[in-house]
């Protein structure tokens, strides 16, 4: 069998963006897997079983296991079940953003990632399967995906912003009323803007 983690390694060290990879531990990580029946050859159950979350350019956080430092892809599908039904979280973004793998929630793109943008509430299918996604997010053009979201010194804003934490923009990002070059930008946990998320994404349907 092909060494996935190896091919993901490569992918790492050819791209031109900075990636960090948070070391996992293989048997936590194969626990995890198990328990969320990820399947055993696939570039997801590589990324969980070998690390605790890979973060992207500062931006981008791909999910891992669990650990004592940092949330995984189990706690926070555990987390937002009631919000996500026929979802699989996969990864978040420093602003809140969610990737997920439709599963049944939709009628089209099954088993394609799907992104719950900050700036609108809704879901929108990528139309990548989460293989492609990973080297999206490492070797695509993410800034110009972003592009209505960023502000200028957004770079060093999130430089120092953990995997766990996301920026809080007030006025809101979906609001008529932001500019993001002049909202307020204010690091919170990533579970209540998560949680604000949902709940006004579910007020406004």
């Amino acid at each position: 069998m092909k060494d996935i983690w190896k091919e993901i390694l490569d992918i790492v060290y050819k791209s031109k963006i900075n990636i960090d990879i948070i070391a996992g531990s293989k048997e936590l990580g194969v626990e995890e897997c198990n328990n969320l029946n990820i399947p055993e050859n696939s570039v997801l159950y590589s990324v969980v079983t070998n690390s605790n979350g890979i973060i992207i350019n500062n931006w981008i956080r791909l999910w891992g296991q669990n650990s004592n430092d940092n949330h995984g892809i189990g706690y926070y599908n555990a987390l937002f079940k009631n919000d996500i039904e026929g979802l699989f979280l996969v990864a978040s973004d420093v602003l809140g953003g969610l990737f997920a793998i439709n599963l049944n929630k939709f009628n089209e793109g099954n088993n394609l990632i799907w992104y719950f943008a900050p700036d609108t509430l809704d879901w929108e299918c990528l139309d990548m399967q989460y293989n492609e996604f990973l080297a999206w997010s490492m070797q695509g053009n993410i800034d110009e995906f972003y592009s209505t979201m960023r502000w200028n010194n957004w770079n060093e804003d999130v430089k120092n912003i953990g995997i766990n934490y996301a920026l809080l923009i007030y006025p809101f990002l979906w609001a008529r009323e932001c500019n993001i070059e002049k909202a307020s930008k204010k690091m919170v946990c990533i579970d209540e803007i998560i949680k604000l998320n949902f709940e006004y994404h579910n007020k406004f349907e």
